[in-house]
């Protein structure tokens, strides 16, 4: 897996995270890792300069959008995209506004998070 893109998941939903971690796992192109709280997955961000984020809006410790904005003012550069629940348009203006990449909301089907990935990360 020494190609392998690394992928950070923020989300509290313990299921969630696991299930992710699991299905990308399955992909040999992908090396997934995930936090509960916005606060760690900023430090992750940071730390492990992970070549995608997925990031749930509604954190225990804070907004996820918000977590998006303080990484693109610090530089962060790789794609973020956004998993939530609740995507009223103004939501998602809000998001990518802030740095979002894409939205996916919640609940989905892997396949449809996969085609998101790929097309943010320019996998063919």
């Amino acid at each position: 897996m020494a190609n392998a893109r690394k992928i950070l998941i923020v989300d509290d939903d313990t299921d969630l995270r696991d299930t992710l971690v699991e299905q990308l796992s399955l992909h040999d192109e992908f090396e997934a890792s995930a936090v509960d709280t916005g606060a760690k997955g900023a430090s992750a961000a940071k730390a492990n300069s992970p070549d995608l984020v997925l990031m749930d809006v509604g954190l225990p410790d804070t907004d996820g959008r918000e977590v998006v904005r303080s990484l693109r003012k610090g530089g962060f550069k790789a794609p973020i995209i956004m998993l939530t629940g609740h995507v009223p348009p103004e939501s998602v203006l809000h998001g990518m506004a802030n740095g979002a990449d894409g939205y996916v909301s919640k609940p989905f089907q892997f396949e449809a998070l996969g085609t998101a990935i790929e097309t943010v990360l320019g996998i063919q």
